[in-house]
């Protein structure tokens, strides 16, 4: 009897910052898929979010590592934040590839993204490397001919640092471990 191929979940983003929608979604998408684990890959850079830095790379890799501690699937690279200049999903693929040749990559994307997916770079290598899988946070369904772990959850990062600037409380929106990043950084309270 054969063992089960790796399948490997390859969750990139700014995570600015992880929330609980991010993780129901990673945790949806890590049981219907039968995934091996996910990994959470924040960018050095979006190329699709330049205009507005995000909060240091370091403190979203410590926002990340809090919030997902002591979760036996989940784990974090710093691949993108360790490589200079904007990150781009194909070349985390294309590390995966190199590092897991037999595993069976699925690249999981917001459905926010979906829309510009086609101008990402190398697309059509990135395809041939990764399933993609559509997260969704608007729990319908839609067509794009990817599969699709939908729930409805009305959160978002914008949302959570538009709140924190405000003064408002962010409890249950993140994980408690991430809040207390949050709070002994002072993020957001400029945006």
């Amino acid at each position: 009897m054969n063992p089960s191929p790796l399948k490997i979940g390859l969750y990139g983003g700014t995570f600015d910052p992880i929330h609980n929608g991010h993780l129901l979604l990673a945790r949806d998408a890590l049981e219907r898929l039968k995934l091996s684990k996910i990994v959470f890959i924040p960018a050095n850079l979006s190329p699709h979010k330049l205009r507005k830095p995000p909060a240091p790379a370091e403190v979203r890799c410590e926002m990340i590592q809090a919030a997902i501690e002591g979760e036996k699937y989940f784990e974090m690279d710093r691949c993108e934040i360790e490589r200079e200049g904007p990150s781009y999903a194909v070349d985390t693929a294309r590390l995966y590839r190199e590092l897991h040749p037999e595993a069976k990559l699925f690249y999981l994307i917001g459905d926010d993204n979906l829309e510009e997916l086609n101008t990402w770079r190398e697309v059509d290598q990135l395809k041939e490397l990764v399933q993609f899988v559509v997260l969704t946070r608007a729990g319908v369904p839609f067509l794009s001919g990817l599969p699709i772990i939908s729930r409805n959850i009305e959160l978002s990062s914008t949302e959570i640092r538009n709140r924190v600037a405000r003064g408002n409380s962010i409890r249950y929106m993140v994980p408690v471990a991430t809040c207390d990043v949050i709070k002994k950084h002072r993020l957001y309270r400029n945006d």
